[in-house]
């Protein structure tokens, strides 16, 4: 599958996820940049079919804190554990990896790993395959998500 398919797949699998899950919309590609230097939570999880791979989010804390807050239906300006703060994270790199899985038209199943967090600087070299903007202000936060895929043997 080309490229641009993958990332066609992977927005639209992060919205779905977004809006059904944490009733929050993305609002377009996050400018460069933005939350540069800001506490961000991180997690990762691999997957293995046709084809195995990674996915690995690093969310910027005020998008984490309002994604988890809708996710959990607790007031926003109730603070919630920083355990509690991973743990939705976990999720959200979960059902995002599954929705993106369930868009590729394969016989065979996938398996996936526990998602696991990750300090948020060990996240994958390079640009993110997507960066998304959690609200029209830089101040409602990002996501950034990277999707690797192994080479096919064979």
């Amino acid at each position: 599958m080309p490229d641009i398919e993958w990332d066609e797949m992977l927005a639209a699998a992060t919205g779905e996820v977004l809006e059904t899950m944490f009733f929050t919309d993305v609002y377009g590609p996050a400018p460069a940049g933005a939350s540069a230097g800001e506490p961000r939570v991180a997690a990762s999880l691999g997957f293995e079919g046709t084809p195995s791979g990674a996915l690995t989010l690093s969310v910027s804390e005020p998008a984490v804190r309002a994604l988890a807050s809708n996710f959990l239906g607790s007031e926003e300006d109730d603070p919630l554990p920083p355990a509690q703060l991973g743990s939705v994270v976990c999720e959200l790199a979960n059902m995002i990896c599954g929705s993106l899985l369930s868009r590729v038209k394969v016989e065979e199943h996938f398996r996936l790993t526990s998602p696991e967090l990750l300090p948020a600087d060990a996240c994958p070299p390079g640009p993110p395959s997507q960066s998304l903007a959690m609200g029209e202000a830089e101040a409602d936060g990002t996501i950034d998500i990277w999707l690797a895929l192994e080479p096919h043997a064979g």
